[in-house]
């Protein structure tokens, strides 16, 4: 069965040609706390993230990655950041800055 990226809007799926574009599927994680915090930035009402969830690697930024291996891993703590949200889901970030 193949992985969809359970972004809302993203159309990411493990295929072949993904794999060989350099993107990555990454499962939610196993603490609750950060697990609940990856849900909670996806921004979609009532989603919890089943054993099979994933996202892929266009939610992440570069530095929230280790690519020290053959395995591209995500940082501990890493927080997916990066979306393109339809506007009713926008939230303005008051006095945040983005890097």
């Amino acid at each position: 069965m193949p992985q969809l990226c359970a972004a809302w809007g993203c159309t990411n799926r493990s295929t072949i040609e993904n794999r060989s574009r350099g993107i990555t599927f990454h499962r939610f994680p196993k603490n609750k706390e950060l697990r609940r915090q990856w849900e909670v930035a996806l921004r979609r009402e009532g989603f919890s993230a089943s054993e099979s969830s994933v996202l892929c690697n266009e939610h992440f930024k570069p530095e929230d990655f280790d690519r020290t291996g053959q395995i591209v891993r995500i940082r501990d703590g890493a927080k997916p950041s990066i979306f393109s949200f339809p506007p009713h889901l926008q939230r303005e970030n008051r006095g945040l800055k983005e890097s």
